[in-house]
């Protein structure tokens, strides 16, 4: 069965589904997922940003590639990332959803994807998936942990299936690596511990916080020995040959990798980024992505840089009507899932790193529309989504003060 087909047929052949029959489907079935979506190159804002305030009348043509599930969008424009430093040409970008760039530090702050990751993942195989469709480069990290340090973005939809679907043929091999990272770790935590009584204040607080880090390694091991022991999901999707040039064979199969993460448990977080092409090829367009997107107000790049766009929001657009179409435990996917669309600057062309978009999309949104919120910051948007998923949080980053995001 190819990819395209499973998508909009069967779906995902799970282990052992709840049966609503025999009272296994409840609430406690249904557990709240994010999808995070940043496109590198931002959008072209004059036909993404409606020019009203409040609920969708007439809408701009790359907005309206999303047509099908406008009554569960909120558009948000304008917001800025004020700890988000410029210069270095894309190297800011790193910020985008940390709202924190210092280009004198090596390290960063807290993503609100890993964020939400840490309030949802503690029950699924892996906390979070970051994949990207294009090459890592330096200015392309965009999740960050708690510590400030990079999270591993996977830019292969092959090691993303493998590691989603294929059995482990190491396994035991596994298990004994399991088995001495634990050993290790006792033998460090014992230590430790037997050293706490002789040290002076200064000291004890050192070894409190190493302890902390040894206890986290610790708990990441426990999660790898308990889905060690456990098989993967099945499924009838077939990882089809793609072209990396191609913005609907790359963006679009890394899109459905998400959608299948989401909806087989794997993660309950999802983060997809789209880096810029060198080059790319489409049927009816080639050319440089980057280089369209510096588009010097030229009309015939500009409609070059909007067929992309298009193309990149058409296959978003698929795949959140998938996930209305799949149904896990007592509702369909989409309404398990709060889907954040944001872009890393405001523009390309000019390089600037605040007046960006952001769209949100939610199946419990109560109005639906757009809202432009000047100079606000980008982080009282994160917090508010902090917050909607049980995050006891008052600040997230430079926030103000969180959005109603649901309002």
């Amino acid at each position: 069965m190819k990819r395209r087909t499973l998508l909009q047929g069967a779906g995902v052949a799970l282990l052992l589904p709840c049966m609503e029959s025999l009272g296994q489907v409840s609430e406690r079935d249904s557990p709240r997922r994010l999808l995070t979506i940043v496109n590198h190159l931002s959008f072209y804002q004059p036909e993404l940003i409606p020019q009203t305030n409040g609920t969708f009348e007439k809408t701009p043509s790359l907005l309206d590639e999303l047509s099908e599930h406008f009554d569960h969008l909120k558009v948000f424009s304008g917001l800025n990332n004020p700890a988000v430093q410029n210069g270095f040409g894309h190297t800011p970008c790193v910020g985008i959803l940390s709202g924190y760039f210092n280009k004198l530090h090596r390290k960063n702050r807290l993503s609100i994807d890993q964020a939400v990751a840490d309030l949802i993942g503690a029950d699924t195989r892996f906390k979070s998936l970051v994949f990207q469709a294009g090459e890592n480069l330096n200015f392309s990290q965009i999740s960050w942990d708690k510590h400030g340090l990079p999270v591993k973005q996977i830019d292969s939809p092959h090691k993303i299936f493998n590691l989603l679907f294929q059995v482990d043929e190491n396994e035991k091999t596994q298990q004994q690596v399991l088995a001495e990272d634990r050993s290790i770790l006792d033998a460090v935590l014992v230590q430790a511990r037997s050293m706490e009584k002789r040290l002076n204040a200064t000291d004890r607080a050192k070894m409190d916080e190493y302890l902390t880090s040894v206890r986290e390694v610790e708990q990441t091991v426990k999660r790898r020995a308990y889905w060690a022991d456990r098989s993967k999901p099945q499924t009838d999707y077939e990882l089809e040959d793609f072209n990396r040039k191609s913005v609907d064979d790359y963006v679009g199969t890394l899109l459905d990798l998400a959608v299948l993460a989401l909806e087989t448990d794997s993660t309950h977080a999802v983060t997809v980024q789209i880096p810029f092409w060198e080059g790319f090829k489409e049927p009816d367009l080639t050319g440089n992505y980057h280089d369209l997107s510096h588009h010097g107000q030229k009309p015939e790049k500009i409609e070059k840089l909007l067929m992309l766009e298009h193309a990149i929001l058409k296959r978003i657009n698929a795949s959140l009507s998938t996930m209305k179409e799949r149904t896990v435990g007592n509702s369909s996917l989409f309404d398990q899932t709060t889907t954040l669309i944001t872009a890393s600057m405001g523009s390309a062309n000019s390089h600037n790193f605040d007046d960006l978009p952001a769209l949100v999309f939610d199946s419990r949104m109560k109005t639906a529309g757009h809202w432009q919120k000047k100079d606000a910051p980008m982080s009282n948007l994160y917090l508010g989504l902090l917050q909607l998923f049980g995050g006891e949080h008052d600040r997230f980053g430079e926030s103000t003060g969180a959005f109603e995001v649901l309002s």
